[in-house]
C-alpha cells in the first residue's frame, strides 16, 4: 500500500493515463467535494494539516494534468522512471468521456438522517457492542455489525461518497486495494461514522493488524 505522498498524479486522481482532460476536472471535482471542510466523509475524518496536506496534491495534479505542456512533461518523467510503459497521447488525442461512478450520492441532510436513527441502534444492539468490545477489529467483525443494522454497502457508498470498491475491500481486509494507508484510514471513519460508531475507535482497531 503506498502513501499518499508517493501516488503519482493520476493515482492520486483515480484516472487513466489517457485520460481526457474531461475526467481529469470531473475526478478533481470529486476528490475536492470530498475533501472539504464541509464534506461528510472529511469532516471529523481527517485532521485539518491532513486535509490541507491532500488538498495541496489535488491541486498540484489538477494544474499539471490541465495544462499540456506540462502534462507533457509530467508524463515524460514517469516514462523515464519505467512507471509509463509508453508515452501517454496528447491532450487533443484523449478522448472525453464521464467518468462512471458505483452509486449516486445521498443529499447530505439524508445521510445525517440515517446515520442519526443508527446510532442508537449500535449502542443498544448487543452483538454489535460485543464486537466492538475486541481490541482488533476485521473486515469481517464490520460486515457483521452492517447487517446487524441492516444497512447495505451500497447505501453507505452514497452516503460517504467512497467508492464501493474500497468499502468491498475494507471488508474483504484487501489493504492493498486502498491508494493509501492515509486513505483508508478516512474510510475507515467515514465508513464506521455514518453507522453512528465511534470513528477513531474502529479505525485504529481495525489499522492495528495492519504493518507499515
Amino acid at each position: 500500500m503506498k502513501r499518499t505522498e508517493d501516488l503519482n498524479y493520476y493515482e492520486l486522481l483515480e484516472v487513466a493515463y489517457d485520460a481526457s482532460p474531461f475526467e481529469v476536472h470531473q475526478a478533481y471535482k470529486e476528490m475536492i467535494q470530498l475533501y472539504h471542510d464541509d464534506s461528510l466523509a472529511s469532516y471529523s475524518f481527517f485532521s485539518k494539516e491532513e486535509r490541507e496536506g491532500i488538498l495541496t496534491r489535488l491541486d498540484e495534479a489538477y494544474s499539471t494534468l490541465m495544462d499540456e505542456r506540462r502534462r507533457s512533461h509530467y508524463d515524460q518523467l514517469l516514462l523515464e522512471r519505467g512507471i509509463l510503459e509508453k508515452a501517454a497521447p496528447s491532450q487533443r488525442d484523449r478522448t472525453k468521456v464521464s467518468l462512471m461512478y458505483d452509486a449516486k450520492r445521498f443529499a447530505a441532510n439524508t445521510a445525517l438522517r440515517i446515520r442519526d436513527r443508527l446510532k442508537p441502534i449500535a449502542s443498544s444492539n448487543p452483538v454489535i457492542q460485543e464486537i466492538l468490545a475486541n481490541d482488533v477489529l476485521s473486515g469481517n467483525d464490520l460486515r457483521k455489525i452492517r447487517d446487524e443494522l441492516g444497512i447495505s454497502l451500497e447505501e453507505i457508498a452514497e452516503m460517504v461518497k467512497v467508492r464501493i470498491v474500497y468499502l468491498h475491500a475494507i471488508e474483504n481486509d484487501q489493504f492493498e486495494k486502498t491508494p493509501s494507508r492515509l486513505f483508508l484510514k478516512g474510510f475507515l471513519r467515514a465508513y464506521a461514522q455514518c453507522m453512528g460508531l465511534d470513528a477513531d475507535a474502529v479505525a485504529s482497531r481495525y489499522l492495528k493488524r495492519i504493518h507499515d
